[in-house]
C-alpha cells in the first residue's frame, strides 16, 4: 500500500521525465528510420542518372558523385543484414524460431 502511495506522490515529477523520455525515443527511433531508408538515396542516384542523360553532367562528374551514393546504398543494406543478423540472435537465444516463415490461416483455409 505504501509503495502505490509513494508512486502517486511522484508522479508529479516521474510523469515528464517519462513523457520527454518517451518523445526522445520516438525521435530517434524515427530519425534513424529515415536515415536508413534507402529510398531517397535510390532517388538521389536516379536523379543523378537522369542529369547525365540531359547532359547536365559529364562521365567524370557522375563518377565522382556516384561513388558516395553506392557507398551510402552498400551502408544501408549492411545495416539491415546487421539487424536481420541481431533480430534472429534474439530469437534463438529465447528459444523461437529463426528459419522460416510463419503465416497465420484463417480457419477456412485451414
Amino acid at each position: 500500500m505504501l509503495g502505490l502511495l509513494g508512486k502517486l506522490l511522484a508522479m508529479p515529477y516521474t510523469l515528464p521525465k517519462a513523457g520527454i523520455g518517451y518523445c526522445f525515443d520516438k525521435i530517434i527511433e524515427l530519425a534513424e528510420t529515415e536515415y536508413y531508408d534507402d529510398a531517397t538515396v535510390k532517388e538521389e542516384l536516379l536523379l543523378l542518372q537522369l542529369q547525365l542523360e540531359e547532359g547536365e553532367v559529364d562521365e567524370m562528374e557522375y563518377r565522382r558523385r556516384e561513388a558516395p551514393i553506392l557507398v551510402r546504398l552498400r551502408e544501408i543494406k549492411e545495416h539491415r543484414k546487421q539487424r536481420l543478423d541481431d533480430l534472429a540472435a534474439a530469437r534463438k537465444a529465447e528459444g523461437g524460431a529463426t528459419d522460416g516463415v510463419q503465416i497465420d490461416l484463417p480457419d477456412e483455409l485451414r
